[in-house]
C-alpha cells in the first residue's frame, strides 16, 4: 500500500492505494491548520502522515498487517471500524473472521508423518518454491517449504466452495495462530488468485497477548462480525460472536492413539455433509436473520443476537434425560443443550424425548428401552454443536 499527501484547494489529502478496507482519498486539514491541530490519526514508520511529526512505538495501534510500520490512533480505529462497517452494510454484507489451522485446513511437517502417512509425500502436489506453476483447484494436498524444512497443507474439503459463497455475504479475514510467512503460503493455497482475502490477514506477529485472539485489529464493529473457529479458549469475551467449528484432524494426531487418523484411513471429511457445509448454512441463516427481518433492524441490528436464536433452535422441542452414566463432560454437554434450546433432566417422566447414555447396561438406557425413547450417545450433542444442526436419532455410536 502507498500513502502520499496531495494539496488541493488548500486542504491537505490522503490517498490510499492497496486495501480494500480503506479510504481513497480523505480530506485530513488545511494545509495552514494541520501544524498546530493535527490529531495524528496516521503514522506510517514512526511519522504523522499529516503534520510529518515523529511519534514513538507506543502510539496508537500497530496494523502491521495492512502496511508495515502503519498505526491508528484510537480514535482513527473507531472511525474505519464504524465507516468500514457502514459501507459493507449497504451492499448487504457482514464481517466474517475466519481460524487457519484445523478450521480451513491441517498442516504438518513432512518428517512427522507416520509410517502409515507417508504415501502422501508422493501424493501432493507441489506449491511455493517447489513449482511456479498456478496453483490448481483440482488439488487439496500440497507441500511448501518453511525455511529449510518441508510441510504438507492438507486443505479442508469443501473449502474452496465454503469461501466462494461466504464471499458474496460476508468481506473475510484471517485471524491465525501461525506466524506471518505461513499463514500467507496457506492463504496463497487457499485463495490463489486473491479475491477473498486481500491484506486482511492478521497472525500472532499482531497480537499483544499471544495465545488470545481478538476483534481489536478488525477494521470493522464488533455488532456485525462473526468468527468461525475450531478453538473457544483463544477468543476470551467475544465467544458471542464465534461459530465453533468442529476441528479438522486430517493427520495422525499422536494424542488419540486410539482411532486412525483420515489420513491412515486414506479417506476424509463429507464434502457435502461435512462440516464446513452445515457451518456455511448456519452463516447464510445469520445474514438473512440480519438482513430480512424487520424486527431486527429496530432492535439495532447484531450478530450475537442472530447467533444465538439460531444456536437455540437446533434442539429445540427435545427433552434430555441424563442417565447414570459416569463422565466427566456432562457439565459441558449440558450447558451445549440447553444453549441449542433443549430442556436438560435428571428425572424420567412422559416427557422425555431423548436420553442420553454411553452405558447399556445402566438402568436409564434399560428404561429408554422399554419406553420407546431416542437413545443418543453424549457425541450426538457434540455434533449438533459443531455442525450447528440437529443430527439424525438413529445415528448409533453404540
Amino acid at each position: 500500500m502507498n500513502i502520499n499527501g496531495v494539496v488541493a484547494n488548500n486542504k491537505k489529502f490522503c490517498s490510499w492505494t492497496g486495501s480494500d478496507s480503506l479510504p481513497l482519498r480523505l480530506p485530513l486539514l488545511s494545509v495552514s491548520e494541520e501544524h498546530t491541530i493535527c490529531q495524528h490519526a496516521t503514522i506510517l514508520n514512526g511519522m504523522c502522515v499529516v503534520c510529518d511529526k515523529l511519534m514513538d512505538d507506543s502510539y496508537g495501534v500497530c496494523f502491521d498487517y495492512i502496511e508495515k510500520g502503519l498505526r491508528y490512533s484510537i480514535d482513527e480505529i473507531s472511525r474505519l471500524k464504524k465507516r468500514n462497517t457502514k459501507n459493507l452494510l449497504r451492499m448487504r454484507k457482514l464481517h466474517l473472521v475466519l481460524d487457519l489451522d484445523h478450521t480451513l485446513l491441517h498442516s504438518r511437517w513432512i518428517g512427522k508423518l507416520t509410517s502409515d502417512e507417508k504415501y502422501l509425500e508422493k501424493a501432493a502436489a507441489a506449491a511455493g518454491e517447489f513449482s511456479s506453476d498456478k496453483i490448481s483447484r483440482g488439488n487439496d494436498l500440497f507441500k511448501i517449504k518453511i525455511g529449510d524444512n518441508v510441510l504438507l497443507v492438507k486443505l479442508r474439503p469443501f473449502v474452496r466452495s465454503f469461501l466462494e459463497e461466504a464471499s458474496r455475504l460476508f468481506e473475510i479475514s484471517v485471524c491465525t495462530m501461525g506466524n506471518r510467512e505461513y499463514a500467507a503460503r496457506a492463504v496463497k493455497l487457499l485463495d490463489p488468485d486473491c479475491k477473498y482475502f486481500n491484506s486482511r490477514i492478521i497472525t500472532r506477529e499482531d497480537f499483544k497477548q499471544k495465545e488470545r485472539k481478538c476483534l481489536d485489529l478488525v477494521l470493522g464493529q464488533q455488532s456485525s462480525i462473526v468468527i468461525v473457529d475450531d478453538t473457544e479458549s483463544v477468543w476470551g469475551g467475544r465467544v458471542e460472536n464465534l461459530i465453533t467449528v468442529g476441528s479438522y484432524d486430517f493427520f495422525k494426531d499422536k494424542k488419540k492413539n486410539d482411532c486412525k487418523s483420515y489420513s491412515e484411513q486414506m479417506s476424509d471429511e463429507s464434502e457435502s455433509d461435512g462440516a464446513l457445509a452445515n457451518i456455511l448454512r448456519a452463516l447464510k441463516a445469520v445474514h438473512a436473520l440480519y438482513f430480512d427481518n424487520p424486527g431486527n433492524y429496530a432492535a439495532g441490528r447484531d450478530v450475537r443476537s442472530c447467533l444465538a436464536k439460531i444456536r437455540s433452535r437446533i434442539l429445540m422441542g427435545c427433552t434430555i434425560l441424563f442417565g447414570d452414566d459416569d463422565f466427566g463432560e456432562l457439565p459441558l454437554i449440558w450447558s451445549r443443550a440447553e444453549e441449542m434450546g433443549a430442556i436438560c433432566t435428571l428425572v424420567t417422566d412422559a416427557s422425555i424425548t431423548h436420553v442420553v447414555s454411553s452405558n447399556t447396561q445402566s438402568e436409564t438406557f434399560e428404561w429408554a428401552e422399554q419406553e420407546k425413547k431416542c437413545l443418543v450417545h453424549p457425541q450426538w450433542i457434540n455434533d449438533a454443536y459443531f455442525l450447528w444442526c440437529r443430527q439424525p436419532n438413529d445415528v448409533s455410536f453404540f
